[in-house]
Order: C-alpha cells, then sequence, then structure tokens
C-alpha cells in the first residue's frame, strides 16, 4: 500500500522534519490511507460474483468471471463416448394403428407368395399427435308440467357440480395452472397456449383458477408441513422477490420429498414463526449463517451449507491473497465429503475425523494469525468491532465448527444446502419470465400451487394429473403427496 510506504519513510525522517511538516504529512497519511481503504471497499465490490459470493450467475458482469473450477478435466471429446447407447426413440409394442404391406407376387416371376412364410418383418414407426381439440359435453334436463298435479317438475342425474350454464372441466383448470406455476408463463402467453386447444381464456379466469386451486389446497399445506417437521434432516433459505414494486422474500422449507413455499414481506424470525416449521423442526436443520437462524432453534441440530463457505473462501483468495489457508481448507473440506460420500455408513470413521478436525484447527490458527483481530485504539469495551471479510470468515469457521462439519459425523447432514437452493431457483425463473407480483394475494396463492407441484415433482408423480384430482369436486386422492411415504 502506498500509504504504508510514506508511513515508513515519514517515520525513518520525523526527527529531521519541522513541527508544521510533520502535522501536515500526518494529516495527509490519513486522508490517503481512507482514500486506498475505499478504493479497495468499492473494487471488492466490483469483485463480487457467483463464483466467489452468493451473488446469482444472472447477475454477474458481461466480463466473465476468472474461472475457479474444481471439475478436473477428464480429456474425452465432448458428447456420447464410445459403447454408449442413444436415448432416441423406441419400437412400441402396442401401436394404435397399423398399416401392413403384404407380399403376395414374386416382382421377378410372378410367382404366387400368398402362402409363403415371411423371412422378415420389417418394422417402422412414426408417433405423432392427435388433432388438437376439447371435448365439449351437453347436459340436457328436461322440465315437464303434470297434467294431473299441475306441478312442473324437473328430471334428476344431472351431475352437482355442474353449476352454470357454461364453465370449464378439471383438465383445462389444471393445465392452465399448470402452465404458470410450473412453466411460469405469463397470463397472456397462456391464453396463447390454450387458444391451440379452442379455448378462449381470460385473465380473470385465470385468477380463478389459480384462488381455487389455492383455495383447495389448503388441507394439503397443512398436513405436508406437518411431514416436513416429522422429517429427519431438512433444508430452509430465503429469496427476494418483488410484489407491488416492493421488496418481499420467498421462504422456503424443504426436504428430499416435500416442497412448502410462504411469501412474505419480512426475512427473519417473523416470516419463521409464521411458517411454522423452524421452531418445531427438531432434525438436522441445514442452513446458511444468516442470523436469524443463529442461535435460535435449539431443539434442531444445525448444519451449516460448506458451499456457501468455498465461495467465501475463494473470494478470501482473490482479493486478500489468502491463498496460503483458505485453498487448503477448501481441498479439505471437499476431500472430507468425498470420502463421506463413499463411505458404507455415510459418516467418516473417527480417525478419519480426527485427522481432519486436526487440520481444520490449524488453518484457522494460520489464518487468524495472518489475519490478527482489530481492537479499539481508545480502549473501550462497548460495542463490537468491526473485523476485515475474511476475518470474519475465520471467526466463523473457529467459533462454528461444529455445525461445519456436521456432514462428516452424522448420516442425516449432508455438505450443502444445495436442495432450498434449486427449489428456490425456480421462482427466480419465475421472477425473469413473468416479474413479480400485482398483489400480495396473488403471489400466496402461487405459492401454494408451486409447493403442490413441485412437491409433484419430487415425488415422481404427473403434476397434471395431480392438480386435476383437485379441480375435480369431492376427489382427495392427491392428499397422498403431503404424507411420509409408509
Amino acid at each position: 500500500m502506498i500509504s504504508s510506504e510514506l508511513r515508513t519513510i515519514y517515520e525513518a525522517q520525523s526527527g529531521e522534519w519541522p513541527p508544521d511538516a510533520k502535522a501536515f504529512s500526518l494529516t495527509l497519511l490519513s486522508v490517503i490511507e481512507d482514500l486506498e481503504a475505499r478504493v479497495k471497499h468499492l473494487e471488492d465490490r466490483l469483485a463480487v460474483n457467483s463464483g466467489n459470493s452468493s451473488l446469482p450467475s444472472s447477475k454477474d458482469s458481461l466480463q466473465s468471471p476468472k474461472k475457479r473450477s474444481l471439475r478436473v478435466k477428464s480429456g474425452k471429446k465432448p458428447g456420447g463416448q464410445k459403447g454408449h447407447k442413444g436415448q432416441g426413440g423406441k419400437l412400441k409394442d402396442k401401436p394404435d394403428r397399423t398399416h401392413k404391406f403384404e407380399l403376395n407376387r414374386c416382382p421377378g416371376c410372378d410367382a404366387d407368395l400368398k402362402n409363403q412364410p415371411v423371412d422378415l418383418l420389417i418394422r417402422k414407426q412414426e408417433e405423432d399427435l392427435p388433432p388438437i381439440r376439447t371435448v365439449v359435453t351437453e347436459y340436457q334436463t328436461e322440465v315437464k308440467t303434470c297434467p294431473c298435479c299441475d306441478r312442473q317438475w324437473q328430471a334428476p342425474g344431472c351431475p352437482a357440480h355442474i353449476r352454470h350454464e357454461f364453465q370449464y372441466g378439471p383438465r383445462i383448470k389444471a393445465l392452465s395452472v399448470y402452465l404458470s406455476a410450473h412453466q411460469f408463463l405469463p397470463a397472456k402467453r397462456i391464453k396463447d397456449t390454450m387458444a391451440i386447444f379452442g379455448v378462449e381464456l381470460s385473465t380473470g379466469t385465470l385468477d380463478n383458477f389459480r384462488a381455487c386451486a389455492a383455495r383447495r389446497l389448503g388441507g394439503f399445506v397443512d398436513t405436508m408441513r406437518q411431514s416436513i417437521i416429522d422429517s429427519l434432516a431438512g433444508f430452509f433459505d430465503e429469496t427476494g422477490i418483488k410484489v407491488k414494486a416492493t421488496g418481499h422474500w420467498i421462504h422456503v422449507a424443504a426436504t428430499s420429498l416435500f416442497c412448502l413455499f410462504m411469501l412474505h414481506a419480512k426475512r427473519g424470525r417473523i416470516a419463521h414463526e409464521q411458517m411454522g416449521v423452524l421452531a418445531h423442526f427438531r432434525g438436522v436443520l441445514h442452513r446458511d449463517d444468516y442470523h436469524s437462524y443463529r442461535d435460535i432453534y435449539d431443539q434442531a441440530t444445525h448444519a451449516l451449507c460448506c458451499a456457501h463457505l468455498i465461495r467465501d473462501l475463494k473470494y478470501a483468495i482473490e482479493r486478500d491473497d489468502q491463498e496460503e489457508w483458505a485453498q487448503p481448507m477448501i481441498d479439505l473440506l471437499l476431500r472430507a465429503n468425498t470420502q463421506t460420500q463413499n463411505s458404507s455408513m455415510g459418516v467418516l470413521d473417527v480417525r478419519w475425523r480426527g485427522r481432519h478436525r486436526k487440520e481444520y484447527d490449524r488453518l484457522v490458527a494460520l489464518g487468524l494469525s495472518k489475519n490478527p483481530l482489530k481492537v479499539k485504539e481508545n480502549g473501550e469495551a462497548r460495542g463490537r468491532t468491526a473485523q476485515s471479510k475474511t476475518c470474519n470468515l475465520l471467526l466463523r469457521f473457529q467459533n462454528k465448527a461444529e455445525d461445519i462439519l456436521r456432514f462428516m459425523s452424522d448420516p442425516n447432514a449432508e455438505f450443502t444446502n444445495n436442495q432450498a437452493e434449486r427449489d428456490l431457483r425456480m421462482n427466480k425463473v419465475r421472477q425473469k419470465i413473468s416479474g413479480g407480483f400485482r398483489s400480495k394475494k396473488a403471489g400466496e396463492e402461487f405459492m401454494t400451487i408451486r409447493s403442490f407441484v413441485a412437491t409433484a415433482v419430487k415425488r415422481g408423480a404427473d403434476p397434471v394429473e395431480e392438480l386435476v384430482k383437485v379441480f375435480t369436486p369431492n376427489n382427495q386422492e392427491y392428499m397422498w403427496l403431503a404424507c411420509h411415504p409408509e
């Protein structure tokens, strides 16, 4: 740093300078130090990207960041390798229609071949969609006046759910909601898509479909909330979104089978309490180091996301020249994770845990020796002293070691919180395609439906068919998606 060099020169010559020059030099050095700190702070902000922080890749600048991929080149050519079986279409055993071309006479000598056995049957198939159109069902109910009692009667038999002169069936409703909640199409494009089937929908009708689905899924959400609470491992995170141009948060509570979303104006404890999961969850709580999760939900076993930490370590290497201890820490975490995944028990042997913990503590101590904690110059004890980003990272490694290394000793703990991040990512895709929400009510309804559709996909069910059940009166078969498998 320039200020450090100037200060060294000044201290070496300070005895020969007049008092006024000393005061001026000290002031000048202080100004230079402040300017250098500001420049570094701005450069650090510009250097943040998806590879060294939690910033999404969509917000990276047009200039690609320096590649620090942990993947090793295999040396193989791109594409399918030798011996790889293709994934193209295969012949169907039961085709819907068959055109058979028979050979009844010899093209050469005109001999009769009708009773000749077939040497080889060449099969070729073409798969296509049938003409796309809807099926309109009309219910005609007779009304007659009895000549004896002079009373007018209506014939019974019309289904109870047919309440209006014209209404849309469960499949049209399900497909419309699916295109919104899973394919993230805006209303205009949903209407254009449904027009292919000859269905003319209005924006108000689509809103009614969404509101109806969310209303019928109230019991589903309550059941799934309890299923997540009873799970051995849960993944929790949040991301921002706009509601009427105002910042809100999408919260997620997820497992490998379930996915619960909630829209809220707050990011922290108030939202967690309204979601009603974290306060009752007793499994392994995977999370990042956001302060609202820390030291509150003691009934759960916490596991910090190591993917976040690795990105922070990369930032420390790139911006603060901390490669001496940060790169070995990255290697240690990845090596421990690989060993854990290869273990038949899902956890590391006690001896390996001890070795890794010893190396972990050594690297943290080395980092702290290179980045000593700042103390107040005036000797005050009140209030916290601001530390550098690297120093705060080291303190996190020092104070949260058990939560960081949880994946080595608990079979229900994972190395990352990627499950929650993957589930949230699709909501960001929706934001980029369709923008934010025009009302909080619409956003809450969308999150309810999105929870249902995402859970159906996780459990291997067809989301459209499950939505058809939701819109079918007196059908509760979709509730199995919210329950733990027996």
